[in-house]
């Protein structure tokens, strides 16, 4: 009984290939069609793989600055730094001249810089009005512009004995 089966399920098992006609007194052909076989998807398309460029701006301006002041009335500072511009240094010189101020000091001072388009805009005559004084250790802030409309900030931290009261001009020039 068991080969029985196996021939019947074989036979079965090929049936979907095959067309049957009915005989001559049926007078019709019955088609049976072939299984269906599971069709096969076709491959997804490989999605577009869209590489955009990383937008790097470069970092912004950044001045480091040591300053040295000494006034008795009028007073004159002197000094040098260092602005970053485009990631890359560049030394500077300062001088400077103030009205209105008494004491001696040293001037350690970071700060951003503004509307620097180019590095031969950085150069220039520097103006600030501040009141201030310090004695011993002391911070402040200060911001000045020059002509080519550049601004820079300063955080800074002065030691020493300084009284001002009015404004200060310094003339930087790059090394």
């Amino acid at each position: 009984m068991f080969k029985r089966i196996i021939v019947i399920g074989i036979g079965l098992s090929l049936l979907p290939f095959a067309s049957v006609q009915a005989d001559e007194a049926g007078g019709e052909d019955i088609v049976v069609p072939p299984r269906a076989r599971p069709a096969q998807a076709p491959a997804p398309a490989p999605a577009p793989v869209i590489v955009e460029k990383a937008v790097s701006a470069p970092p912004p301006a950044w001045v480091e600055l040591e300053r040295l002041s000494v006034a008795a009335g009028i007073g004159i500072s002197w000094g040098d730094g260092t602005v970053t511009f485009a990631g890359k240094p560049y030394g500077f010189s300062v001088r400077g001249l103030s009205v209105g101020a008494l004491g001696a000091s040293k001037l350690y001072a970071v700060g951003g810089v503004r509307n620097l388009d180019r590095i031969e805009d950085f150069p220039g005559a520097y103006m600030s009005v501040e009141a201030g004084f310090a004695a011993g250790a002391g911070a402040s802030a200060i911001t000045m512009r020059n002509e080519h409309g550049v601004v820079i900030t300063l955080r800074s931290e002065l030691l020493g004995t300084q009284f001002k009261l009015g404004p200060e001009g310094i003339r930087i020039t790059l090394n």
